[in-house]
């Protein structure tokens, strides 16, 4: 009887415990380094509501396992001398499921963002109170499909960010123009990252080891900018191997990348070097030279780079960093005899964007960094264009190269001729420095640069294209004389505060005292974030400030508009100003799903534009206003000028402060981020409602990147190991437009133009007045690009075979039209496409 009592009790023990087990949840996971390799020994703490940290160290294999946890939330932190802690929050398990959390440790390598934090690699912490902040993941930009593996092309994809249309990587920010934004790279503030004429950009997603936009809102530390800012950082070599390489080559461009850690003992640190070339010169080039398009001596599109970044140390609390960059892109073009279009127009320009920085990191400890970066940038480009165009108010495709010299013979080839040669350069000097206490991060830091500019510009125009230029408002006043440069210099000093008022509020009051010598003015900038964690899932967060942009030519590249900035026009600017009120939520639903809801109101004044004038010139009247006959109309003696100089608006190339505006919007984001490598499917889906306006001498008008509606849905899914298929769709409303109204006699000087020989009135566009500005709207925008890429692994290499097809059922979006006047003196609108199906195949290899 005894000896049943305790095998009853026995049963009774193992079924308990066989039920508890039953009812428990294990968490096990993989800590490795960046190339993949485990890393043994990882102390790893588990935290819950109920426990706290229990540790475990990983194998030599990397790996770690928590067994008989209960349901709840849960989160680890990851921890090894030498490495970033990297924590993972809001571990959901049920009671009963086995989860997989495997993770990457990066080596140690302070900055101003991480110092005092695990890593951000996934999630923003509740205490970062940057608002309207995107943070895309480098290998993110290399899937994408239809962004040509191009890191701006691939922020495109995000809410609140567009492009001018498909052949621009430039960025449209929430109403802004492109000139608004500050790119800054490695705490280099750069001025046209751009390659082809913003076809690519110049930062390299192979390269890059963070991407971080902020939309608006953003802290002190940055600024001469309005609306937003793109801080990127460029990846260190291997920590682990002394060479490693891969490459990437397409139909378009090739790209290389070389790195390892410095090869001697006593010295740590890594290296790291890339190279691109474009090579449309080598396969469409000598296609176009054997047609006859261009002449033997001309050269097609084509940029190349190269990019490299030293790391010496850390050893004992120093660092020190070298980077730099040299890139030139160019085109010369002279048409051949063969080819089929009318005009005849050489084009040749040439650029170069160099760069060169010297960092030095102090951190003795995780509560003190002190950054400062030594940095030389030169843009320097040499254009030049000219020949004859023939009459724009023509219809091209009716003509042919053998009616050339007819239509010279009656006037309706323009001449045109253009050249410039301009040197941007930039010495500066900044620091960053943070302190960090138990319930603040104080950062301070300040820096100097000095702009010497080197400009000259000169064109020549026909008096008819001149005038054509004049009665088309979508057109800025040009500069048919030359203008020089001038040298000039930025100053600032910033602090900012973020204060841990309550485990769940967080402030940060900061301000910024910039100094602008070009218009010899100081202007301060507060600026105040807030972030509540409602719980450990969902966060607000909210901002306002005063941000200014100081006048310069470095930026009349993205602006489009040219000025004459000598200190005589621009002594007495002010710098333009916005204000931003921005507000949002986002929760965290699962471990890897987030959704975010913002509202943005960003209000800008003082903004630059081309001085009014009042003109005067003689206007022509038909005898018989009611007569509309296309014969009678050409006649000449049916004309008759004003009795006298009639008043018009003329714009001249003075900067005056003569518009305000805003920009104001919604924005949704649902992403499924891709936390594990074994994760198959990741993407997100965006929407943004977005309305901004100019309002100048009392007339409002939309912004020339007005856009109401935007929808993004990008989706990338592992179909098997070896298969990934990915697909993006975009859908937006298009940027407003100004379309003729009618047509009007042409006027060269005094005189009504008359076309010899044949004696018939020549005409332009009407664009009527003001009120017709940009009051038309182009058609919706869609597109869908997809992406295919089989992954393998031979000779030691991992291999990826890719095809990327842009725009698959070949939609023609339009860039804008062409007009033209037909025989009965009609306007006719032709649409101008964007990419139509654009195929790309391509491979990668790493070793």
């Amino acid at each position: 009887m005894k000896q049943v009592s305790i095998k009853l009790i026995i049963l009774l023990i193992f079924s308990s415990n066989l039920l508890i087990f039953s009812q428990s949840s294990v968490l096990k996971g993989k800590i490795t380094n960046p190339d993949g390799s485990p890393i043994g020994l990882v102390k790893i703490k588990l935290n819950s509501e109920d426990i706290t940290n229990i540790t475990k160290k990983t194998d030599k294999k990397g790996e770690f396992i928590f067994g008989g946890l209960s349901k709840g939330t849960y989160s680890i932190i990851a921890q090894l001398e030498g490495y970033k802690s990297a924590e993972r929050k809001n571990i959901i398990l049920n009671g009963f499921d086995t989860l997989n959390i495997d993770i990457l440790l990066d080596a140690e390598s302070y900055s101003t963002e991480e110092i005092d934090v695990v890593s951000k690699r996934f999630k923003q912490a509740q205490n970062d109170m940057r608002t309207s902040l995107l943070n895309l993941e480098p290998k993110t930009t290399r899937v994408i499909p239809g962004v040509g593996e191009d890191v701006l092309r691939s922020l495109q994809t995000l809410p609140g960010v567009s492009a001018p249309n498909d052949f621009s990587s430039q960025l449209i920010i929430r109403g802004s123009g492109p000139d608004q934004n500050l790119i800054v790279m490695d705490n280099i503030e750069i001025f046209n990252p751009y390659r082809l004429y913003g076809v690519f950009s110049m930062f390299n997603p192979e390269t890059l080891e963070d991407i971080n936009l902020i939309t608006g809102g953003f802290p002190s530390r940055y600024g001469d900018r309005l609306s937003a800012v793109l801080d990127v950082t460029n990846r260190e070599g291997s920590k682990t191997k002394y060479f490693t390489g891969q490459t990437n080559i397409n139909i378009a461009n090739a790209n290389l990348v070389f790195s390892g850690k410095i090869p001697f003992k006593n010295i740590p640190g890594s290296w790291i070097f890339s190279t691109r070339r474009s090579y449309y010169d080598l396969i469409i080039g000598p296609f176009a030279k054997k047609s006859g398009l261009i002449d033997e001596s001309a050269s097609f599109p084509a940029f190349e780079d190269i990019q490299g970044k030293i790391t010496l140390g850390p050893w004992k609390e120093h660092k020190i960093i070298l980077n730099g960059i040299y890139s030139k892109d160019g085109v010369n073009i002279i048409p051949g005899e063969s080819k089929e279009m009318e005009d005849s127009i050489s084009v040749r320009d040439n650029s170069t964007n160099d760069v060169i920085g010297l960092a030095w990191h102090y951190a003795p400890n995780n509560k003190f960094l002190t950054r400062t970066t030594f940095s030389w940038y030169r843009n320097k480009g040499d254009a030049q264009f000219g020949g004859e165009l023939l009459d724009p108010v023509l219809d091209r495709e009716i003509y042919t190269p053998e009616v050339r010299d007819s239509l010279r013979a009656l006037g309706l080839f323009l001449g045109i001729g253009f050249k410039s040669k301009y040197t941007f350069r930039k010495y500066a000097i900044q620091n960053n420095t943070i302190f960090i206490s138990k319930h603040h991060k104080t950062e301070i830091g300040g820096g100097i640069d000095i702009m010497k500019t080197d400009l000259e510009f000169s064109i020549q125009l026909d008096d008819r294209l001149r005038t054509l230029a004049q009665n088309n408002p979508n057109f800025s006043a040009i500069s048919t004389g030359q203008l020089d440069g001038k040298n000039y210099y930025r100053a600032n000093v910033y602090f900012q505060d973020r204060a841990e008022i309550s485990k769940k509020l967080f402030t940060q009051f900061g301000a910024r005292l910039d100094y602008f010598a070009i218009n010899k003015k100081l202007y301060l900038s507060p600026r105040f974030n807030l972030s509540y964690a409602i719980d450990k899932v969902t966060t607000i967060r909210a901002a306002t400030g005063i941000y200014y942009q100081s006048p310069g030519y470095e930026k009349l590249i993205d602006q489009q508009t040219f000025y004459d900035l000598s200190e005589e026009k621009s002594k007495n600017l002010e710098a333009e100003r916005s204000i931003h009120y921005i507000a949002g939520i986002e929760r965290w639903l699962t471990n890897d799903m987030l959704i975010k809801f913002e509202g943005y109101y960003k209000q800008f004044s003082n903004l630059i534009v081309q001085e009014k004038l009042t003109g005067y010139r003689y206007e022509f009247y038909r005898y018989d206003p009611n007569n509309n006959d296309p014969e009678y109309l050409r006649n000449p003696v049916n004309w008759y000028r004003s009795s006298e100089k009639l008043p018009f608006d003329s714009l001249t190339i003075t900067p005056v402060n003569g518009a305000s505006g805003k920009s104001y919007g919604f924005e949704f984001y649902f992403e499924k981020k891709s936390v594990n490598p074994s994760d198959k499917f990741n993407g997100w889906l965006s929407y943004s409602l977005s309305f901004a306006n100019r309002h100048r001498d009392g007339i409002i008008t939309p912004f020339r990147y007005d856009q109401r509606h935007s929808v993004n849905v990008v989706a990338n899914y592992r179909i098997l190991k070896w298969l990934e298929l990915g697909a993006r769709f975009n859908f937006s409303s298009n940027f407003p437009v100004t379309l003729p109204v009618g047509i009007r006699p042409r006027v060269v000087g005094d005189s009504l133009a008359v076309l010899p020989i044949v004696n018939t009135v020549q005409f332009d566009y009407d664009f009527g007045g003001e009120e017709n500005k940009l009051s038309g709207r182009k058609p919706v925008y869609h597109r869908l690009d997809i992406r295919a890429t089989a992954y393998t692994k031979f000779w030691g290499i991992d291999w990826a075979f890719y095809l990327d097809v842009i725009n698959v059922y070949n939609k023609k979006n339009v860039i804008g039209y062409d007009f033209y006047i037909d025989n009965n003196l009609q306007v006719k609108i032709k649409p101008i496409g964007q990419f139509p199906i654009l195929p790309t195949i391509g491979i990668n290899a790493r070793f």
